[in-house]
């Protein structure tokens, strides 16, 4: 599967719900240090009573995700999708940005060349998106949390 780039979607409410497979059990990490690409889903939110945040959040609790880990997982989730048009990746396993979409996915204006995908690619589009997304959450100025924090919230 590593080889030949597929990827396996991940949907920890289900397999916890259903299966009972969940933490240590659950061959999640296994996938990861194979080289699989992964991706969290959730297969039936009706059902499951799950969302794509709570599957964000298990994966943090249940299976120690870093961040890091998410942001892959996103990142690959998007490679993957059944969504017209090409990538922004010259490598859609490392995320390495095609050369003439380097500068647009830093943040700076898009090349000619890449702006000429992005017209003609709804993937890259989103792509773009994504990293643009990406860079307005790790740029905010979030509060310290402490332990005087925490009891004043739990109050």
């Amino acid at each position: 599967m590593a080889q030949k780039n597929v990827v396996v979607e991940i949907c920890l409410t289900s397999n916890d719900v259903i299966l009972g497979v969940r933490g240590h059990d659950h061959p999640l990490h296994d996938f990861m240090r194979a080289g699989v690409p992964v991706a969290l889903a959730t297969d039936d939110e009706g059902v499951a009573r799950s969302d794509m945040t709570h599957e964000y959040l298990r994966g943090v609790e249940d299976q120690g995700l870093s961040y890091s880990d998410l942001k892959r997982m996103a990142r690959t989730s998007l490679e993957h999708a059944f969504i017209p048009g090409g990538s922004i990746w010259s490598d859609g396993k490392t995320f390495i940005p095609a050369k003439d979409c380097e500068t647009a996915v830093s943040g700076a204006a898009p090349s000619a060349t890449c702006q000429k995908l992005l017209d003609a690619s709804e993937k890259a589009r989103l792509q773009l998106k994504l990293e643009q997304q990406f860079r307005e959450f790790e740029g905010h100025k979030w509060p310290a949390i402490t332990v005087e924090s925490s009891r004043a919230a739990e109050r």
